[in-house]
């Protein structure tokens, strides 16, 4: 595999449809999706129901391989314990996050790949679009203006990182030990933006759940 996307669940069941419709929806082949309920009754449900079924099929026959499932036990804390899991689960050489209530375009993967394969960067960063904001945002190595969504990162290197924790801001940790171990990393800030914010603190995304 070349590339894993981790994406943490609890509910907002409209959101993680759409965002599974996302992923589903990428115009490269070859990458695996781990998508992980964190102990979500709105997971469970769609499990035992069987709802994502054909897209699950569809998707894996183009050579993927798209999971979803659930944690038996809510840990919270952003998803932080599936994140940990995933990393240490991901098969791909390359990882990649996303939150369930967000948007990637159809060429996501192909962007962010593209910033780092033939490279010797642990990590590349990009910009995204804020969209409560209708505007964008231009990463920075600094607290607030970089986290997950931002990053592709070499699996193998993100599994030498200290684990995620259960308190806001997580995601710039990863960055800044990533910085102190002297990581080779590159900004792609040329490229295109594939990663759309639906929502940011105090600015929820209206008429959807």
């Amino acid at each position: 595999m070349k590339l894993t996307l981790s994406m943490p669940c609890y509910g907002r069941p409209q959101r993680t449809i759409r965002a599974i419709e996302c992923i589903a929806n990428q115009t490269i082949n070859g990458w695996e999706a781990l998508v992980v309920g964190d102990g979500c009754e709105v997971m469970k449900d769609f499990i035992f129901s069987n709802y994502f079924a054909d897209i699950v099929r569809d998707t894996n026959a183009r050579g993927n391989d798209l999971r979803i499932s659930n944690n038996s036990e809510n840990k919270g804390g952003c998803g932080y314990a599936i994140t940990n899991q995933n990393i240490q689960r991901a098969k791909g050489e390359y990882f990649i996050f996303m939150s369930n209530d967000d948007v990637i375009k159809p060429n996501h993967f192909e962007n962010y790949l593209s910033g780092i394969v033939n490279t010797d960067n642990d990590f590349v960063y990009f910009n995204s679009w804020i969209e409560p904001y209708n505007a964008p945002r231009t990463a920075a190595l600094s607290f607030g203006n970089i986290g997950h969504s931002e990053l592709i990162v070499r699996t193998e290197f993100l599994r030498k990182m200290p684990p995620h924790y259960d308190e806001y801001g997580h995601d710039w940790q990863l960055v800044l030990n990533m910085l102190n171990s002297g990581a080779k990393y590159h900004y792609a800030g040329y490229n295109e933006r594939t990663y759309i914010v639906k929502s940011v603190p105090n600015k929820e995304e209206l008429n959807i759940d």
